[in-house]
């Protein structure tokens, strides 16, 4: 009796934002490596975040001429870390895929990405980046000290330049949808999860089309999200702050004390006074800012707001479709 063969699945999950531009090339270019591997059935899942442009009229257009192309669009832009949850939601697959859709994340790796999953049985096939062409000094001295300090304040450990290209298990998506919080970091969720884990490194290049909407500022954003979504080591630094600075206050008083004792009343020094005051400020503001990021990320959770809102979509049927 001759055995039946079951064909693998592969879900492609791709967060876009503003991607009218690129978003037609990535699908198109995608589909020669797709057609390279037809042992394995692939699906897109594009997750339109608010894009202003035509970037959902590209995804309608694309699932029209292609009948594994299906698309997720939001009621606003939620940012890119509800869009790759969102993505992961609706899989289905043997294996699935997270990348962008700037083709800075290269479909040529995916046959790579299989064989670690399939014949050197790791869970996970994720990629690092080894350098970047065209990016300033200043912004790789940054990301090198955000991987430095992440790595020594959390229990998250990642390798320098991880990205969130990532060929996973279904076990390992499984997983990561049981952490449904509304504060999210990917990578770092990827790591708390664990797994097997296999890094393969590649050389990124600028984008060919369209602009990239990460800003150096929305980047800082990011690394601090990343350091409070998964340590407290921010809070246990104010309090040895505070620690330390009753005991010197403790040893200053002491010594004021017997200064008057034996000395008597001397005229103290206005800079030391004003130094003292601007330096216990600081620290002070400081405190205040750390406690209530924390606090902040506590209000936000128990509000229970979801992840995400859809407006249009593609699955199952075509009922808001309708309604446009």
């Amino acid at each position: 009796m001759q055995r039946r063969f079951i064909m693998k699945t592969i879900d492609l999950v791709v967060p876009c934002y503003n991607e009218e531009e690129g978003l037609e090339h990535f699908v198109l270019e995608t589909n020669k490596v797709i057609e390279s591997m037809p042992e394995y059935a692939f699906r897109y899942i594009l997750v339109n975040d608010g894009s202003k442009d035509k970037t959902y009229l590209i995804m309608k257009k694309l699932a029209k001429q292609f009948s594994n192309v299906k698309y997720i669009s939001f009621s606003r832009n939620f940012g890119k870390e509800a869009a790759m949850y969102a993505g992961l939601q609706h899989t289905t697959a043997d294996y699935v895929v997270v990348m962008d859709a700037d083709l800075q994340h290269p479909p040529t790796l995916f046959p790579q990405m299989v064989y670690a999953l399939e014949t050197e049985g790791y869970d996970v096939c994720a990629t690092k980046r080894n350098e970047r062409e065209g990016e300033s000094k200043f912004r790789g001295i940054f990301s090198k000290l955000f991987f430095k300090i992440s790595n020594k304040l959390t229990d998250t450990k990642m390798p320098y330049g991880a990205m969130d290209f990532r060929m996973m298990k279904r076990q390992v998506v499984d997983a990561i949808l049981e952490l449904a919080e509304v504060q999210r970091f990917s990578k770092g969720i990827f790591s708390w999860v664990g797994f097997n884990t296999k890094w393969i490194s590649f050389k990124t290049v600028d984008r060919q089309l369209g602009q990239t909407t990460w800003k150096f500022s929305s980047l800082f954003r990011y690394a601090i999200d990343g350091i409070t979504c998964f340590s407290v080591a921010p809070l246990r630094f104010t309090a040895i702050m505070g620690a330390i600075i009753f005991v010197i206050a403790l040893i200053y008083i002491m010594i004021t004390l017997i200064q008057t004792l034996f000395f008597g009343i001397t005229t103290p020094g206005y800079v030391t006074t004003l130094c003292a005051v601007l330096f216990l400020g600081g620290i002070t503001e400081m405190s205040i800012g750390i406690l209530g990021e924390y606090i902040g990320r506590i209000y936000m959770e128990t509000k229970d707001r979801p992840i995400y809102i859809t407006k249009f979509s593609n699955f199952e049927d075509e009922n808001n479709e309708k309604k446009e």
